[in-house]
């Protein structure tokens, strides 16, 4: 197998690359004022997961009545809300919102790498208490740990994401039609490497499989290239509940989850 040519070893060159993405400006733009139109429902579970499911517009006039063990994840035009059942919740209450979160929320979507945060123990008195994983720190960074619908907005500006940097490490893809593969390496320390377009072709459809020297089984992602970058913070939700790209879904709803400053809401 031979390493890719084309991919950039150095992270000042991540940085200008993704200094360029129109998607990362776009969306923090629309993180800041009216980015959602109206409320909609990004996440679900729970006995009533049924009568509101991921996409579900819903007016502001609208309660919503939850039974036990239900949770709804709620976007608004002023924030984040997280609704716990039992109880009946009001779309009309203004969600608490400051501007710490809404620049968190932009660094999220903007962030180019340049804030890490190692894998590693958290000790206490010489005394180990617990190790702390870093979260993908970019809704549009492609995790190397996670498979199924990735989307993309623009193919040329992909980025392989790892979370654990703490030593260097190699990637193969693989393309598993014709069986081509291409490897590509990290540096001690860097999470992040461009993805050798030249070398593994993107479309729309396009199946890669990920084979990671320091992760613990093979995925396969399966591209969807969407015809243009979302324009806001609702725009980017709908496409990947539509495109079904599950773990950025996931990714997005989790971060909106831990930075919402009202922390979840009970029922009345």
């Amino acid at each position: 197998m031979l390493l890719a040519k084309k991919s950039t070893e150095h992270s000042t060159s991540i940085s200008n690359f993704l200094g360029k993405t129109a998607l990362g400006v776009a969306l923090a733009a629309g993180l800041c004022g009216t980015a959602i139109a109206q409320n909609m429902v990004v996440r679900s579970t729970g006995p009533s997961a049924g009568s509101y499911p991921a996409g579900t517009k819903l007016s502001g006039t609208t309660k919503i009545t939850l039974k036990n063990l239900d949770s709804v994840t709620v976007l608004t035009r002023s924030g984040t809300r997280v609704l716990r059942g039992p109880g009946t919740f009001s779309l009309n209450r203004t969600a608490s919102s400051n501007s710490t979160t809404t620049a968190r929320l932009e660094r999220f979507i903007t962030n180019r790498g340049s804030s890490r945060a190692r894998t590693g123990a958290v000790r206490s008195a010489g005394v180990e208490t617990a190790t702390v994983t870093p979260k993908n720190p970019n809704l549009w960074f492609l995790d190397v740990t996670k498979g199924g619908k990735f989307c993309v907005a623009n193919p040329a500006t992909l980025v392989l994401w790892r979370p654990d940097y703490t030593g260097s490490a190699t990637a193969s893809i693989v393309e598993p039609t014709a069986g081509n593969v291409t490897e590509v390496a990290w540096r001690e320390g860097n999470p992040l490497k461009k993805w050798p377009s030249t070398e593994a072709p993107l479309s729309n459809g396009a199946r890669y499989q990920l084979i990671g020297s320091n992760v613990p089984q093979a995925v396969e992602v399966n591209f969807v290239m969407l015809s243009a970058a979302p324009a806001n913070l609702d725009e980017a939700a709908i496409a990947l509940i539509e495109n079904d790209c599950q773990s950025q879904l996931d990714l997005l709803v989790e971060t909106l989850e831990d930075r919402s400053a009202s922390g979840p809401e009970q029922g009345s």
